[in-house]
């Protein structure tokens, strides 16, 4: 089993949208997956009709909290291979009042080995700021995919080092940095490279590009391969979904490289990366 988390410090910059729409591609791929949203804000949970935000039972707040087993609260979903933890906005007060234990930053660390019979891959929506919850996110991680739009969230991404380096110093193969939205400003993107070299970080081979399908998919309450499979978000989100495969299982790569219509990898420095919605 392997835990990606998608996060960073900076609201806006995609991750909701990337960890419903990576978990969605993993599903497709026939992997058993779990989707889990520690995000306060309950974007996932609203996206999936699992629940308001704001009541706590079958969410991750009972959880977390030890008053039930991790697998009680996971639900279905309406896709094949693909089940769900929901979120609350009760986990920010659960975040203060965990720091009271030792070791609260692998309560959820703890919980998953329970599951690993059940799931290929996990997928967690984590919270866009520093908080006990995001340390919870972050320990289990087998890799965290960071959604960059721009310089701001560069920078932003700084606050996350810092916690990512005290909580995990055996980082270095632990990050992917992925452009986002970034492909319809020329001069955003090459500045955004340029800080992200400054900082002696690289951003993956994948980029996920300006797209108004996968900017408006959550409304439409469908993930983007059934939304909008033609388009570049669903082109972009299966090419990540296989650099993600070949960074956590490389063997994998060897039953991925048959065309299969448009999941085909794309890289962002590929001639054929083309620039169309």
């Amino acid at each position: 089993m392997k835990t990606i988390v998608v996060s960073n410090a900076k609201g806006g910059c995609g991750k909701s949208t990337i960890a419903m729409n990576l978990s969605t591609f993993f599903a497709r791929e026939g992997k058993r997956t779990l989707l889990i949203d520690m995000d306060s804000q309950s974007q996932l949970t609203q996206w999936l009709d699992a629940g308001n935000g704001f009541d706590v039972e079958m969410t991750l707040y009972p959880a977390l909290q030890g008053s039930v087993p991790i697998e009680s609260v996971i639900q279905q979903t309406q896709y094949a291979n693909l089940r769900f933890i929901a979120s609350t906005l009760e986990l920010e007060s659960l975040g203060r009042e965990m720091t009271d234990r030792v070791g609260y930053e692998s309560t959820l660390a703890m919980m998953l080995p329970q599951l690993a019979s059940d799931f290929d891959y996990i997928v967690i929506d984590s919270p866009n700021q520093l908080s006990p919850i995001q340390a919870n996110a972050i320990v289990p991680a087998d890799l965290i995919v960071v959604p960059i739009d721009g310089t701001k969230a560069v920078r932003s991404y700084a606050h996350l080092f810092k916690l990512l380096y005290r909580l995990r110093p055996d980082h270095d193969n632990l990050v992917m940095h992925v452009l986002s939205d970034v492909s319809r400003q020329p001069i955003v993107r090459e500045r955004t490279i340029a800080m992200l070299k400054l900082f002696g970080l690289h951003n993956a081979d994948t980029e996920i590009r300006t797209c108004p399908f996968l900017a408006t998919v959550d409304e439409n309450g469908a993930n983007i391969f059934e939304y909008a499979p033609q388009s570049n978000g669903a082109k972009d989100i299966a090419a990540l979904g296989r650099e993600v495969f070949a960074r956590l299982d490389p063997p994998e790569m060897l039953l991925l490289n048959a065309p299969k219509g448009n999941n085909t990898l794309i890289s962002s420095n590929s001639p054929h990366h083309e620039q169309t919605n």
